[in-house]
């Protein structure tokens, strides 16, 4: 028995020679607890005392002390960046419209085609003129472009420079509509375009399509909302793909804003039939037989404009009275009357520019990239056009109206020589414009005098340059129509053919006046054959102009505004 109590004894003694082994390795200690290196024993931590926090401070149990809590006001769903927690997919997409945008850097259309300078001397898209970039860019491009001009404040304290009205921001970001909100629809119109520029971060996103914070589609500019009932297209009544549509129509339309009503936008819809091929000629009370107010949205608001005497601008070269298309892109869509498949006739604006895809969970969403992707067609597309079939069908539909703009006898170069034929007319006679040193202002108003003047040279005049108006309006409803080749082809046909009409008239027109007034002057293409040489013809000094943009950027939008400019 002592023996069998001895090697017990032992043992023990053994064991807790091991538990005082140098290696304290062999000890885990749990949460609250912490090892004491000297006994080697796990011992509670002690606990801070409580803390007591002031107002607007709150404990954080973390660390045990007191914090601000984070903001329970409202979020600024005009950032598109806070919708990407609730719709990740969409954001994701929405973002990539910053690809959208040439590798080589502003695609230059008057470089391109210097006819659009002569076709818009005087005007500011004169100045320049590039190809639609992503939404992305909205606000970058027309902070940038040369048509808004420069507005600096000067010594003092008046701005100079000013180019634009406020209503120019429209369709360039959600702030606007933020500031409709806030301030009045008329309050933010009527002032000038950089009166807001402090208030313009957000570019094109989320709040202009949808009620802040929810997917439910939504009018966010009013002057859209007032125009589609005047169509009888009332946007709480439409289909779900004509509220998709509609909310495109805020700014992929024909607009205008006259300085009346407080400068607000509107649309000049008030007599336009969708797709409906109808003689407006009532509405200017128009008597004659050719048809000039025959057709769709481009006649319906001609007559419009016609019967309220209204014109954009006039021409610096030829005393024009004319009318500037914006991109009538609803109103193309809209007009369209046959297709070779009666379902096409059904199709809206997202069916190809926003098609459906898949997020990672396999879960269907629109694609917020809008763009138009060949190979991410509808399927309802694909079974009838694979990607080259629909390449090889589009640029077969551009080629056709790039012919009835540039081929033999082309509209383009037609619009070029009859408004330098008509300069060459008031210089036989005496008025001066451009080519005799006047500048653009002293050029118009010289013109417009002229053509009020009541003797028989202004009845000549008017009777010519009222055609070319009417040419150019037909040919830039077309042209200034972004994807007409697509969304109406037949229409831009129609429309080039009908200008072309029109212009063969007025340039034997224009023949004639020249021989009768002993003009000395002969139209030489060449000579208006670069962007280089026919913006000086318009008058303009394009180097001044950007180095006096260069000038507003840096001293003021860098400076002052928000905008993170891409």
């Amino acid at each position: 028995m002592k023996l069998q109590k001895l090697a017990i004894a032992i043992a023990v003694s053994a064991v807790l020679v091991g538990c005082n082994d140098d290696d304290g390795n062999n000890v885990t200690c749990g949460d609250g607890s912490t090892l004491n290196p000297d006994t080697n024993i796990c011992e509670v931590n002690p606990i801070d005392p409580p803390v007591e926090c002031g107002d607007g401070t709150v404990l954080d149990p973390d660390s045990n002390t007191c914090v601000i809590p984070p903001s329970t006001g409202p979020v600024d769903f005009y950032n598109s960046d806070n919708w990407a927690k609730d719709f990740p997919a969409q954001h994701a997409s929405w973002a990539e419209t910053v690809e959208n945008t040439p590798a080589d850097g502003l695609d230059d259309l008057l470089a391109a085609n210097p006819a659009l300078v002569t076709a818009w001397a005087g005007y500011g898209f004169a100045k320049d003129y590039n190809r639609a970039r992503g939404h992305h860019f909205a606000l970058t491009d027309v902070i940038k472009s040369l048509r808004t001009g420069h507005p600096m404040v000067d010594e003092n304290g008046a701005v100079q420079g000013e180019a634009m009205a406020a209503s120019c921001w429209s369709c360039k970001s959600p702030d606007t509509a933020r500031l409709y909100d806030e301030i009045g629809e008329a309050n933010f119109a009527d002032n000038s375009w950089s009166t807001w520029g402090h208030e313009m971060a957000n570019t094109i996103g989320c709040a202009d399509c949808h009620e802040l914070g929810d997917d439910t589609l939504r009018l966010s500019r009013p002057h859209t909302d007032r125009a589609t009932d005047l169509i009888g297209r009332t946007f709480a009544a439409a289909s779900d793909v004509e509220k998709a549509n509609q909310t495109c129509a805020q700014c992929h339309v024909e607009y205008y804003f006259d300085g009346s009503d407080s400068k607000k936008v509107k649309y000049p819809w008030d007599y336009w039939k969708p797709a409906v091929d109808t003689d407006y000629a009532d509405v200017v009370d128009y008597k004659g037989s050719d048809g000039l107010y025959q057709g769709f949205t481009a006649e319906a608001q001609l007559a419009y404009y016609d019967y309220r005497g209204f014109k954009d601008w006039t021409n610096a070269i030829s005393g024009a009275a004319m009318l500037k298309a914006q991109h009538p892109e609803y109103e193309n869509l809209e007009d369209r009357t046959t297709h070779t498949m009666s379902s096409h006739l059904d199709f809206g604006c997202s069916t190809c520019h926003m098609p459906k895809a898949q997020n990672s969970e396999g879960q269907e969403y629109s694609a917020h990239n809008v763009r138009f992707d060949m190979n991410k067609m509808p399927s309802s597309c694909q079974s009838c056009h694979d990607a080259d079939a629909m390449d090889s069908l589009l640029k077969a539909r551009k080629a056709e109206i790039n012919d009835l703009r540039f081929g033999a006898n082309g509209v383009d170069p037609m619009l070029n020589e009859v408004h330098f034929k008509a300069q060459a007319i008031w210089s036989a006679n005496g008025v001066e414009g451009l080519v005799e040193g006047k500048t653009i202002g002293q050029a118009k108003a010289n013109y417009e005098g002229a053509l009020q003047a009541g003797n028989v040279l202004a009845d000549e005049m008017n009777s010519l340059l009222t055609k070319v108006r009417n040419a150019q309006w037909f040919w830039d409803s077309a042209t200034a129509s972004h994807g007409i080749h697509a969304h109406n082809p037949a229409e831009a046909k129609r429309l080039l053919n009908k200008a072309n009409g029109i212009l063969v008239d007025a340039i034997a027109e224009a023949d004639a006046l020249l021989v009768k007034y002993n003009s000395t002057f002969v139209y030489d293409a060449a000579n208006y054959d670069s962007k280089a040489k026919v913006q000086p013809l318009a008058g303009l000094d394009l180097k001044g102009m950007q180095d006096a943009k260069a000038d507003f950027i840096e001293n003021r939008v860098e400076t002052e505004w928000p905008v993170d400019l891409k």
